[in-house]
């Protein structure tokens, strides 16, 4: 399978103040700061009245500590989120690249929040033990709170994405297919229809031979956009290479396409050939 090669934030969020390449736009990085910073206030704010002859230094420490080490690391899970964005890259390869991203986040997290905590012990003149000689277990609690993290991130990425995507998003510039041991890059008008074929999808195309390459139907109408209706439960058509329609006895649409080809299409999807 492969994935779009778009101009732009394939995820619809080129809108908005953006910063260097790579980072997340100053709205989006202000919404996770703000929101964290409120957290980890009133996670210090609940240490102080649980533990009142804790000296207030401490839990300030833990929290912030842990704050940087999140916000550090935000514009990296931002290009993670766009990079392999499952319009993109398909959700088998999104989802992979999602868990290792949480790896690689929980990790740093936990090593910068560690050490920015030693050093604030040592400024005082105390030592700070992250373990207690149990490092498993911390690592696992750590772990568990950073997945809630970094759910919630990826909530906010997406909330973003939703609110910010056109109406009618414009089609990926070229995709790239990988078929036959090949890695060919095709814009969305060279590609007539496609057709489920097993665990693999059928690409007719204007130059004549179909390519078959491994991925699912719907995968590829996601990818492809509104310039591609579903015409049946395993076939997908370029709307400007459909020449005719008719309809059979039984309601179902009869399409003839450009490259001379007729598809027989199902009447549960007419009503998709006359959006868009």
């Amino acid at each position: 399978m492969g994935r779009t090669v778009a101009s732009g934030d394939p995820s619809g969020t080129n809108g908005g103040k953006n910063g260097p390449s790579g980072w997340p736009p100053l709205t989006l990085f202000g919404v996770i700061a703000g929101f964290l910073l409120a957290v980890i206030l009133v996670n210090i704010s609940s240490n102080l009245i649980e533990n009142p002859d804790l000296a207030a230094w401490k839990p300030t420490l833990w929290e912030f500590s842990s704050y940087i080490g999140i916000l550090v690391f935000v514009p990296a899970l931002w290009w993670s989120w766009r990079r392999f964005h499952w319009t993109q890259a398909g959700v088998a390869r999104f989802l992979t690249a999602q868990i290792v991203s949480f790896l690689l986040f929980s990790g740093g997290h936990i090593a910068v929040m560690v050490l920015l905590r030693h050093l604030g012990y040592l400024l005082v003149g105390q030592h700070y033990n992250f373990s207690n000689g149990r490092l498993p277990l911390e690592l696992i609690y750590e772990g568990r709170k950073d997945f809630l993290t970094f759910v919630l991130i990826s909530g906010i990425f997406w909330t973003h994405q939703r609110l910010r995507a056109p109406l009618h998003p414009s089609p990926p510039v070229r995709i790239e297919v990988r078929a036959d041991g090949r890695t060919i890059y095709l814009t969305p008008d060279e590609i007539v229809s496609v057709e489920a074929a097993g665990n693999y999808v059928e690409l007719h195309l204007t130059t004549g031979k179909p390519l078959l390459a491994r991925a699912t139907l719907a995968e590829y109408e996601g990818r492809l956009g509104a310039a591609f209706a579903r015409v049946h439960r395993s076939r997908l058509v370029h709307r400007q290479h459909i020449r005719e329609i008719s309809v059979t006895a039984a309601g179902d649409p009869h399409l003839t396409l450009s490259d001379g080809r007729t598809l027989l299409g199902s009447r549960r999807y007419r009503d998709r050939l006359k959006a868009g």
